[in-house]
């Protein structure tokens, strides 16, 4: 087992850091460093063999970026692993690397099993062959032979759905249009490991959705997956666990969800209340009562944040003005959030996120989202925020977080309680079924066409 001494930056569970014999991925250690004005001698040691001891030194020198820095973790067989993070976080690096088209400076990669990998939209292909023969290259660059690519050639054409252009040079493409052969090939020549690099992000939706059924279908057959996306939605939902990469470092390693919640928390923390947004000054806040109910037991919950504003106790009310966690299909709910300020903040907001069992945020409501702030709360006072919404949600059970926040990017304060309270919504039996996620308002109606033709049609 890994031990941790390096890794002080981040939040990683010890758990995934075993290397065995299930490990479709092992990575140990792994830092790479771009450093600059280096010298051609360097690049010819390098070329003879002799530039491990350089780069081993490279490591420790000021004079270069270091896009990752002891980064560890294993990937199962079997298993969806995503990696997330903010542009230049070092994920297409690191994705370089384990495909083997980057060198790392330092550490330790295992890989086991077949690769394919999906990273720049096009890499490997030939501009001028056509779609077919790209097929084929590709094909022999893995180290299948042309009567195997034979057999998988209609499969490809197939789920490509490009038509005529598979007859055409690549270099008559669009993205779109690319990234369907790319996509088809590697998914068809039966990799043990398929690496992705954003390549979904384009395309159309329906070929998204193929896609993703695809990856679904080849993961139920064993194959392991790693794919970097901005897409956090696509991680919850198809992956196990994640990484989140800040600045070269392991930010945070574990549950898909967990990951996710980490991530989007910071982004939504660094990102602070800079929007146009009017601010509500003492005069125009007007008064209310606490409930006179129980606030929800808060003890134990996760709570992320420096604390600089707080939430103080939450209550969640049902219609008659009762705490209830448990709520009929369509019914209103009021949630009720005290702020207070450790010291003094300005632009203050609170609100709260709905998530499903995947941990996807399917509802947000707060104070920033009607953009309307509270101008300030001096050190120590506390304000009262009331939201109302309606749960025109599939029954089952969400979690509610709940969070504040004040300043801007400079002067930044928060604090967020994930998975504040557990909310269980029924339906009655007389009640519409919701078929899907939410209940949007419709209409449904039947009647007699006018037109004669079309009854006499129907009658035959």
């Amino acid at each position: 087992m890994c031990t941790l001494s390096k890794m002080d930056a981040g939040k990683v569970d010890v758990n995934y850091l075993v290397n065995d014999n299930k490990s479709a991925i092992s990575v140990s250690y792994l830092h790479k460093l771009y450093q600059r004005n280096v010298p051609l001698l360097r690049w010819l040691a390098q070329g003879l063999g002799l530039g491990r001891a350089v780069q081993a030194s490279a490591v420790t020198s000021s004079d270069g970026v270091a896009a990752l820095r002891d980064v560890s973790f294993t990937v199962k067989r079997g298993e969806a692993f995503g990696i997330i993070g903010r542009n230049g976080a070092g994920k297409s690096t690191l994705l370089q690397i384990l495909a083997g088209t980057l060198r790392a400076s330092s550490g330790e990669v295992k890989i086991r099993g077949r690769v394919t990998a999906l990273l720049e939209l096009g890499s490997g292909f030939n501009p001028e062959f056509t779609g077919r023969e790209n097929i084929y290259l590709a094909g022999s660059i893995l180290g299948i032979g042309r009567a195997e690519m034979n057999r998988k050639l209609e499969e490809i054409e197939r789920f490509a759905d490009i038509g005529d252009f598979i007859e055409q040079p690549v270099k008559t493409y669009s993205t779109g249009m690319l990234m369907r052969v790319a996509f088809a090939v590697a998914v068809a020549v039966d990799p043990d490991i398929l690496i992705i690099d954003e390549a979904l992000s384009v395309g159309d939706i329906l070929f998204q959705q193929k896609c993703n059924r695809r990856l679904r279908e080849l993961l139920a057959r064993g194959i392991t997956l790693l794919v970097v996306t901005h897409d956090t939605a696509f991680v919850l939902n198809l992956c196990h666990r994640a990484l989140w990469l800040d600045k070269g470092r392991m930010a945070y390693l574990g549950d898909a969800a967990a990951c996710v919640r980490e991530y989007m928390t910071a982004m939504a923390a660094s990102a602070g209340n800079d929007l146009n947004a009017s601010a509500m000054t003492t005069g125009d806040l007007g008064v209310a009562a606490l409930p006179a109910v129980h606030p929800l037991d808060l003890t134990g919950r996760q709570k992320l944040g420096d604390g600089g504003v707080m939430v103080e106790r939450v209550w969640l009310l049902n219609e008659a003005g009762e705490s209830s966690t448990v709520f009929q299909l369509g019914e209103w709910c009021r949630l009720a959030v005290l702020v207070r300020a450790q010291k003094n903040a300005r632009l203050v907001s609170a609100g709260a996120e709905l998530r499903d069992r995947h941990g996807q945020v399917i509802f947000a409501v707060g104070l920033r989202a009607v953009r309307r702030l509270i101008a300030a709360i001096p050190a120590g006072e506390c304000r009262l925020v009331i939201m109302r919404f309606k749960l025109e949600i599939a029954a089952g059970q969400y979690t509610l977080d709940v969070g504040c926040g004040a300043g801007e990017r400079d002067d930044n304060i928060w604090q967020r309680i994930a998975a504040a309270t557990v909310i269980e919504v029924s339906t009655a039996p007389d009640q519409d079924i919701v078929h899907g996620l939410t209940r949007l308002p419709y209409e449904v109606n039947a009647f007699h066409p006018l037109d004669a033709s079309a009854q006499m049609t129907s009658a035959k």
